[in-house]
């Protein structure tokens, strides 16, 4: 039903297009080609911002790592009763 529906519909554009004239189907190659070329360059763009978006969240969990690294070893050397490495429940 949704075919018979889709087809009545898009057989009249169909037919207009198969009806233009050279100069509207060449006007519309070239409306199509520069409207790929926006989307490609688009895409570049957007490439480039999500790179370096990647370098700022690479840069921000490696302070963060350091960060939390520095809190464990002062944790570890001023802690006055250190584990003995066992899980045995005597620490």
């Amino acid at each position: 039903m949704k075919r018979n529906a889709m087809f009545t519909a898009v057989l009249p554009l169909a037919i207009m297009a198969a009806g233009c004239s050279e100069n509207t189907q060449n006007n519309a190659e070239l409306a199509a080609e520069r409207a790929a070329a926006d989307a490609a360059d688009n895409a570049e763009v957007l490439g480039e911002e999500l790179r370096k978006g990647a370098i700022v969240a690479a840069d921000k969990a490696s302070e963060g790592a350091a960060s939390l690294r520095d809190d464990l070893t002062e944790g570890e050397a001023s802690d006055t009763d250190p584990s003995d490495g066992q899980l045995d429940g005597t620490d």
